[in-house]
């Protein structure tokens, strides 16, 4: 029954004003531009950050390692030791304890009604534990995070000389005691192994006739055991069985019996072991670990509450001995620190060729420049808001977040597309600048806002973490219901004066492109010149049958 208004009311009324004042002062916009860009930046150095969010898992494990060479009783009491600290806390439902000789697990799973979360109940019990003596018992870092040490930290530190790199893992240690980010660092290379240590001495067995192979022989037969094809056989109906003989257990910890050992002259008698070697206890290694043809030692810890990877990285990297290590020994990113770097890396990938593929299909659809750039520059409004969120409620940067950008720039293009192309059909029916860029701003800011409206109350069930494991998807919420809000109030006031000077300025550029960038000048590149030349007849009178040089 008559003419209704489009999206009147006294909030359309007041962004109109601000529109309005935005327009006569566009410098000051781009300002301000400016400075989110600059926010963005300091917020992304600022906030913490590490690979995977921290999760509220229902299940734990508990690592025990012990001595090698430990019985299996040794280490079933000091499992039951530990096992007893678990079982008496109230988050805990079951705790199954798996032994082996030297090692054994605690696998708990957690109550779902409990006050603490997963994390917090391990960063809790983490000190009892790690004092529990004649062992290593720490909890087991479940994912990336743990790498090689199989803890929340993981420096791993590589060299060519082993003396060395052990050297320098001690002193990392002591340094990473005086860190309060940081808990029960320790090295986490394999434990030393008893060994019987006999050094032979040269010249004397040279002078009794007591050979090299004569030395080792009696030292094999008498601590493993001759081998298979040397020992005597049992012969059963179907197969042999080799018959190995040492010395029994008792006596091979004993020194006086492995000095008295006879060993085997040139010339048929015998002389005691320890007239040609000088032997002794000690220890080492049982596994040797390298890296790209270097060895390689871990360094682990476990994070203290409240401490993320980049923060915990950040004041490791920061002590002495890594600001100068030995010459020989060097540190490489390793676990999370790796793949964290790769992702970032290919984020970085995947936004620019997206970023550029949008920029050609707008280019296509427009038939200009200057405008599609606009459309672009407002995507570096998008991660402002999300990143102030984080900080907000105290999420590091992770996985997730990265996610939640992707989707936030696809948004705020949409929003910024919008508000340019209404204005380019307005001004191609030749409607004035201004007036295009006012009516555009007042026809399309109900669909962005009505956009955002519902894009972030479908996120907020996300990101207050309803249902499932939501500590994953949470950051991700988070980021795009803060980058939305923010993003939204922006590209309403900086896209319109950003169109209005990348406009003026094409219009002032167009011409001296079309002049000297987009003209195909003859004379200049010798096209003349080139067709007189093919143009000539056989008998040389210059004919070109028929054909004028180009204009």
């Amino acid at each position: 029954g008559g003419v209704a208004e489009h999206a009147e009311g006294p909030m359309m009324d007041r962004y109109m004003k601000i529109l309005r004042w935005s327009l006569g002062h566009r410098r000051w916009m781009m300002g301000l531009g400016f400075v989110s860009l600059l926010a963005t930046i300091g917020l992304l150095v600022v906030l913490p950050k590490q690979f995977f969010p921290t999760g509220n898992q229902d299940f734990s494990r508990v690592r025990i390692e012990m001595v090698p060479g430990t019985t299996l009783d040794q280490t079933r009491a000091v499992a039951d030791q530990a096992a007893e600290i678990v079982e008496a806390q109230p988050e805990v439902d079951t705790a199954l304890i798996s032994v082996r000789e030297g090692s054994g697990s605690i696998f708990i799973t957690l109550k779902k009604d409990r006050e603490r979360t997963s994390q917090e109940f391990e960063q809790a019990l983490t000190p009892r534990l790690s004092q529990i003596a004649d062992a290593r018992v720490s909890f087991q870092a479940f994912g990336p995070g743990g790498g090689g040490s199989g803890r929340d930290v993981s420096v791993m530190l590589s060299g060519s000389d082993p003396a060395l790199l052990d050297k320098t893992a001690v002193t990392l240690v002591e340094q990473m005691k005086g860190l309060k980010e940081v808990r029960s660092p320790r090295i986490a290379a394999d434990l030393q192994r008893p060994e019987l240590i006999i050094t032979p001495r040269t010249d004397l067995a040279a002078q009794l006739g007591v050979t090299t192979a004569a030395l080792s022989q009696t030292i094999r037969i008498a601590t493993l055991g001759d081998i298979d094809q040397n020992s005597a056989k049992f012969s059963l109906s179907d197969r042999q069985i080799p018959i190995r003989v040492m010395l029994a257990k008792e006596s091979r910890q004993s020194l006086d019996v492995i000095r008295n050992l006879p060993v085997q002259t040139a010339s048929g008698g015998s002389v005691p072991l320890s007239r040609v070697a000088d032997i002794s206890f000690g220890s080492g290694p049982t596994t040797v670990q390298r890296r790209n043809q270097n060895f390689r030692i871990f360094v682990g810890a476990d994070f203290a509450p409240g401490v993320v990877s980049s923060q915990a990285d950040a004041v490791i990297n920061k002590l002495p001995i890594m600001q100068n290590l030995p010459t020989g020994v060097s540190r490489a990113p390793f676990g999370s620190q790796e793949w964290e770097a790769e992702m970032q890396r290919d984020f970085l990938v995947a936004l620019v060729s997206g970023t550029l593929l949008v920029f050609a299909v707008l280019v296509l659809l427009y038939h200009r420049f200057m405008s599609p750039l606009v459309n672009m520059g407002s995507l570096l409004l998008a991660p402002l808001g999300g990143l102030m969120a984080l900080g907000i409620v105290q999420q590091p940067i992770s996985m997730p977040v990265f996610i939640g950008v992707l989707m936030l720039f696809g948004i705020v293009a949409k929003n910024s597309i919008l508000l340019i192309d209404f204005a380019i059909e307005e001004m191609a029916r030749g409607v004035p600048k201004f007036q295009a860029i006012m009516e555009a701003g007042h026809k399309r800011a109900q669909p962005i806002v009505m956009t955002t409206v519902a894009m972030t109350a479908g996120m907020i069930p996300t990101a207050i973490s309803l249902g499932g494991d939501g500590q994953w998807r949470a950051p991700m919420g988070t980021v795009v219901i803060g980058g939305l809000i923010v993003s939204t109030l922006l590209t309403l006031l900086i896209v319109p004066a950003g169109f209005s000077l990348a406009d003026g300025l094409e219009k002032r550029m167009g011409p001296w492109l079309r002049t000297r960038l987009l003209t195909y000048d003859p004379e200049k590149h010798g096209e003349k010149e080139v067709a007189a030349i093919s143009g000539k007849s056989n008998d040389g009178k210059g004919d070109l049958g028929g054909l004028q040089p180009a204009e």
